[in-house]
């Protein structure tokens, strides 16, 4: 399906490294861009349905909810005032509690909305708020946008949610916590993946190699080293992807602890391969590695 266009990745200052500019990495990429428009048709559409269904009209928006919706996009939209404009505790509590009652094949506009909403300082922060108050919203909504049968807006919208959770160092532990179930979890959707998700996972995977190195978490290296190498191996991959998987490979043997896991698992032949690319930038970084393996 269609998702919203016009998301972009927005790439944090990455410093200079002599072997090469890619590896040394403390910036997240993020998917930063929202169609508000789209957004809320969605969910109004959505609502609705709901509304129309007598078994489960109690969970149809207000316009109470709307007004709220729409002045929370106000908000988000102002991205030059990030720094002194506010978001309140009702805001968040509305957005969980259409995560948490709607039907799962109705939620992918609402984690679409909170992909944009941690992006703004006040939204991490009440995100964490939620999360310490021991109602771990975030990892229901993450299991509910995965569960099986599969539906793909879920898993693209959940994969770029989780990938924005990076921007905010505070919402770092709860990443950490649950690294090994998220990216268990979405390897398992991959057959599903569209190439949007495609995209969206080795983006995750980036940040999470980067959160690792940061945090020295061999275990989680490792995790992430398998499942990036995954991608590197597949003829199938765009070229954006497999770029993104192989610098997370880079890096973590660069800056990691899972280098000689890398050699292990024949990364050689990976770099090889990459190095022999016709595209320039895989290329690159595919003789970045190789010179890693000597």
């Amino acid at each position: 399906m269609h998702m919203y266009p016009g998301n972009r990745l927005r790439q944090m200052v990455v410093p200079q490294n002599k072997l090469s500019s890619t590896y040394q990495r403390n910036g997240m990429l993020l998917f930063e861009t929202a169609q508000f428009e789209g957004i809320l048709k969605k969910i109004t559409e959505f609502s609705a349905t709901l509304a129309s269904d007598s078994e489960q009209k109690h969970l149809s928006l207000s316009e109470a909810d709307f007004s709220r919706l729409a002045a929370i996009v106000k908000v988000l939209k102002n991205t030059s005032f990030y720094h002194t404009s506010k978001l309140a505790d009702a805001d968040i509590v509305l957005l969980l509690k259409i995560l948490k009652s709607w039907p799962s094949q109705m939620m992918f506009p609402v984690v679409d909305f909170l992909r944009v909403f941690v992006l703004h300082p006040d939204g991490a922060t009440l995100l964490l708020k939620t999360i310490e108050s021991g109602n771990d919203v975030p990892m229901e909504t993450f299991r509910k946008a995965v569960a099986i049968p599969v539906h793909s807006p879920n898993v693209l919208t959940i994969l770029k949610a989780v990938t924005n959770l990076f921007d905010n160092s505070c919402l770092h532990q709860w990443l950490k916590t649950h690294c090994a179930e998220i990216i268990d979890s979405f390897s398992s959707c991959k057959p599903s993946f569209s190439k949007n998700a495609h995209l969206a996972y080795a983006t995750l995977l980036l940040n999470y190699s980067v959160l690792s190195i940061q945090s020295k978490d061999e275990q989680s290296q490792a995790q992430i080293l398998s499942a990036a190498l995954e991608i590197a191996e597949d003829d199938a991959q765009d070229a954006d992807s497999k770029y993104r998987a192989l610098v997370a490979i880079g890096s973590l043997m660069l800056n990691g602890l899972v280098k000689s896991i890398a050699l292990d698992l024949d990364v050689k032949s990976v770099a090889s391969s990459a190095k022999a690319s016709m595209d320039s930038k895989i290329a690159e970084v595919g003789a970045d590695i190789e010179l890693l393996t000597r």
